[in-house]
């Protein structure tokens, strides 16, 4: 199949620089209007995309080298049926023997039938039948009806509909793989006749062994002929799959046609919002059980539907520490992997309390080595350590002295099992702990998944932080909802040491989903 792109100031031009080159039986495969620079700087120009098949090309040419430049231009004037009839009627004698078919004809089957068994050599019968899967190929580009152009163009203006193809056809879902299956049955046809050919051309050879060989059948060619059959066999493979996918997607519009307006809405925004099928499989369900018909086609009714129902699935619980009411200390535990912003989180929940004893732990020297200029400047004294039983140690101190600890640990991914054993020995040796997971807005949905899912059974809850540089408020809700026990604490909303901290809202979440 032949491919080029034409451009014209028009489209008449263009459709006519079409006609001209490619001939009456090209296909529009896709038109573009190039306005240029906001309109300014480049004059309008009119592109179009044609192909036409190698067969119908080849006709074509044999008609233009007969042609000087004033027939030509005189020729291509003429309506598309006049010139289509033209080409066919030059090129009767070599293209309808046998097939009894004119240009662009798709009467493949009749191909085969010329083929006389055990009259010729299968190198005969691998030059006839390539010819034809050529031809059949190409049939199945072009259509017997009188000649259109099909376009596809992006802006969706159609200049003319195709009578078999097309984007504005709308064919019934069953019908739309029916040309692959004539080409497969083609295919299906040329196996079994070269088959049965290579079987009668040996069995007539073997009588005569002092004749000479020149109808025997070379299993050099036979091999060539089967895998030039497999290559057309896995491109027609191809095409099914991709009709397949086209009549899978037309029946899925079709199957939603009929859904209510507020519904359709409601499943394409959170679509685009990036929140999981099965959380919107789940509200549909539960908005088709609770509300009216007529509240199904209102699309407001049906938002804050929505919004009421995911707002009541966010679970969020205030600190350990502040639930505490007679002032005894609280060992808080921050737990994290790579940069998540628990460091600045761990700084501003110091701030937040009174007598606080903050320990940083990492296994990382230049991580100790650094300084917190925010903790200096609000007097927070801070312990850096590198093994778990100098915090242990620090914690037990602090809390014989009347303070709360703050441990923020730095974790990797091989010291999983040992970070469970040091929380469930904090658990045994402290009376209120609290163990708070923080997950960083701006990482990866996968990755904050696979974080809140390796420490969910030592953890008590989650802290989100860098909310306020979140760009996909869906992930969050989706992470939230596939670990739904672990409530929600505290958000981070900047860098500003204490101010950028709240505590967790479903209302805060719900605003950056939608944006309100």
């Amino acid at each position: 199949m032949f491919v080029k792109k034409f451009e014209a100031d028009t489209l008449e031009e263009a459709l006519k620089a079409v006609k001209v080159e490619l001939g009456p039986d090209a296909i529009i495969l896709k038109t573009v209007t190039n306005n240029g620079i906001k309109g300014a700087f480049k004059k309008k120009r009119i592109e179009i995309t044609a192909a036409i098949s190698e067969k119908s090309f080849e006709k074509k040419a044999k008609v233009d080298k007969v042609l000087n430049t004033d027939q030509k231009e005189a020729f291509y004037q003429k309506p598309a049926n006049v010139i289509k009839e033209t080409i066919t009627k030059y090129n009767g004698p070599e293209t309808t023997s046998g097939s009894g078919s004119g240009y662009g004809s798709m009467g493949l089957n009749k191909v085969v039938n010329t083929i006389a068994k055990g009259s010729a050599g299968l190198s005969d019968i691998t030059n006839k039948t390539s010819a034809m899967i050529k031809n059949s190929l190409d049939d199945f580009l072009t259509d017997g009806d009188e000649s259109a152009f099909d376009i596809d163009s992006a802006d969706e203006t159609p200049i003319k509909k195709s009578s078999s193809r097309g984007k504005y056809s709308e064919p019934p879902a069953q019908e739309m793989p029916a040309p692959a299956q004539r080409v497969k049955q083609v295919a299906r046809a040329v196996v079994e006749d070269s088959v049965e050919i290579s079987q009668g051309s040996q069995r007539d050879q073997r009588p005569q062994t002092q004749a000479p060989q020149t109808g025997v059948v070379s299993r050099e060619a036979y091999s060539e002929l089967k895998q030039e059959l497999r290559t057309t066999q896995h491109k027609m493979e191809l095409l099914e799959q991709k009709i397949l996918e086209l009549s899978q997607n037309y029946q899925f519009n079709q199957k939603h046609l009929n859904e209510a307006k507020g519904i359709f809405q409601l499943r394409t925004t959170l679509r685009t919002l990036d929140v999981d099928e099965a959380h919107i499989m789940e509200l549909i369900k539960k908005a088709n059980y609770e509300l009216s018909k007529e509240d199904l086609e209102n699309p407001d009714v049906i938002f804050e539907f929505a919004l009421q129902e995911m707002a009541s699935t966010i679970n969020t619980a205030i600190p350990l520490f502040a639930k505490i009411e007679n002032g005894d200390p609280v060992v808080t535990v921050l737990l994290s992997e790579a940069a998540s912003g628990q460091s600045t989180m761990g700084t501003k929940i110091a701030v937040l309390k009174k007598d606080v004893v903050l320990v940083q732990f990492s296994q990382d020297a230049q991580n100790n080595a650094s300084t917190d200029f925010a903790a200096q400047v609000f007097g927070i004294k801070i312990e850096k350590v590198q093994n778990f039983s100098e915090v242990v140690g620090l914690c037990r101190k602090a809390i014989e002295g009347g303070k709360s600890v703050l441990v923020d640990v730095r974790l990797n991914n091989k010291s999983t099992d040992e970070t469970k054993k040091f929380i469930e020995t904090l658990k045994r040796g402290f009376q209120h702990v609290e163990v708070l997971c923080t997950l960083s807005a701006i990482h990866s949905e996968l990755y904050n998944r696979k974080i809140i899912a390796r420490y969910k059974d030592i953890a008590d809850g989650v802290i989100i932080s860098h909310v306020d540089l979140c760009m996909n408020f869906g992930a969050l809700f989706n992470v939230h909802k596939s670990q739904n026990k672990l409530p929600l604490k505290f958000f981070g909303t900047g860098p500003v040491v204490p101010d950028d901290i709240e505590g967790a809202t479903a209302e805060r979440l719900m605003a950056g989903l939608f944006q309100f």
